[in-house]
């Protein structure tokens, strides 16, 4: 099997890059047609973790799901694969990390977020980007170093301050911050764009991992000691019953959606509508809301609201396609839940799903035995989760379209269960 190709720059050094993927093919940040070269080379795994952009042409989500639907697997987190990976997950491609989730979200919608400049040669070092700023700022107010309004003040500043420029010292400076040595070496030492380059290389390095072998004992163990066992997702549950249990999850909590378009590709006793199963409706879905930078003027107004009808375009579109699919899979509980089970088990995922969905109820479950109860932060944060993973902006949204459907009861059931598990976890 081709090693796996990953596109890195300043997001993590590449010493600890091949630590963490022994046998990757590490090459420079991905710039448009890379993607399209390599599958041709025969590449058949791809990380995106870092990208060009504005001097030069920026990979583009067309050029991604083309490598997708080619049968290539596609992962992206941290700075450019986060946002494309937030664009394109719909066709297939795995975002990984903390940063993806917040783009898929919407809690961050500018490349700005990402954006640093950087030496290739390595004789100065990268400029900051704007989410590590806000990330390492939040973790020096929880831990006690500032205020909340000297870090919103910071925040403001990192905003205002112009990409290439936004190091620590300078934003300290302009701050008017004092002991700005003490402040730069705290902040610096908190980088979310390097811890999650560090989860997707793991998280490749895992999928593209051979299974283990099963082999028979004939003889003795001379180690004189029992071979450890991996853990088991079902915790002695039957199969049966889990694979309806799982597949009920995904459909109310909104997970469903990772695989939707892979599963009812491969269902045609569902009925799938023609237009879902064409290439066209996917690059109609995906195409429009591309994060691109925005240029000042009247021109710029207008190219921003061209961009921002596409958007609207494109996200009711795919609001329209995950209602219609979700009716669909209900229709067909019984064989969604197969379809599910057979698609976790081909990309690897099932045990990690298994897993996550007994977390959540059991944490639950115990959150209910100790009395303890959600607080309406928790289950604000359980419906706005709801929400995006079901394709809408608000729960507002989710409810106006779901709230007279049978089904109704069971997303205000789970979303008790998500916050309760919340609550749980964080007293643990």
């Amino acid at each position: 099997m081709p090693a796996p190709i990953v596109y890195l720059g300043p997001s993590l050094s590449r010493r600890e890059a091949e630590a963490l993927l022994p046998g990757g093919d590490f090459r420079p940040p991905v710039r448009r047609g890379d993607l399209y070269r390599a599958r041709a080379e025969g590449g058949s795994a791809f990380l995106i973790v870092d990208g060009v952009f504005m001097q030069q042409h920026a990979i583009s989500p067309r050029e991604v799901v083309d490598v997708v639907r080619d049968g290539a697997l596609v992962v992206g987190a941290s700075s450019m694969g986060a946002l494309r990976a937030a664009e394109c997950w719909p066709a297939g491609m795995h975002g990984v990390g903390a940063i993806y989730r917040l783009f898929r979200r919407g809690r961050l919608s500018s490349d700005d977020e990402v954006a640093v400049v950087f030496d290739p040669e390595g004789e100065r070092p990268p400029s900051l980007a704007l989410v590590n700023a806000r990330h390492a700022l939040a973790r020096a107010v929880r831990q006690g170093h500032l205020t909340r309004p000297e870090a919103e003040w910071l925040v403001r500043v990192a905003e205002e301050t112009f990409y290439a420029e936004r190091t620590w010292r300078t934003l300290l400076a302009r701050a008017g911050f004092k002991d700005r040595a003490r402040l730069e070496r705290l902040l610096s030492a908190w980088d979310l764009k390097a811890e999650d380059a560090r989860r997707a290389l793991r998280y490749v390095a895992r999928r593209l991992a051979p299974p283990p072998t099963k082999r028979q004992r004939t003889g003795p163990n001379l180690a004189g000691r029992a071979r450890e066992q991996g853990p088991d997702a079902l915790a002695g549950l039957k199969p049966a019953e889990v694979r309806r249990a799982l597949a009920r999850w995904h459909l109310v909590s909104g997970r469903y959606a990772r695989h939707a378009l892979a599963i009812a590709a491969a269902s045609p006793e569902m009925g799938l509508p023609e237009r879902l199963r064409t290439n066209e409706f996917a690059a109609s879905v995906l195409s429009a809301p591309l994060l691109l930078p925005t240029p000042r003027g009247t021109t710029a107004r207008l190219a921003a609201t061209k961009k921002e009808q596409r958007g609207v375009t494109s996200l009711l579109a795919l609001r329209l396609a995950l209602a219609e699919l979700w009716t669909l899979f209900i229709a067909h509980e019984a064989l969604f839940a197969d379809r599910l089970w057979q698609q976790l088990n081909l990309t690897h995922e099932l045990d990690a799903e298994v897993f996550r969905w007994r977390a959540i109820h059991e944490a639950a479950a115990r959150a209910r035995a100790s009395g303890l109860v959600a607080r309406p932060r928790d289950r604000h944060l359980a419906r706005e989760e709801m929400a995006h993973a079901h394709g809408f902006d608000t729960w507002g949204g989710l409810e106006h379209s779901a709230r007279a459907r049978p089904w109704w009861p069971s997303f205000l059931d789970y979303v008790e269960t998500r916050a309760l598990s919340r609550r749980m976890r964080e007293l643990l």
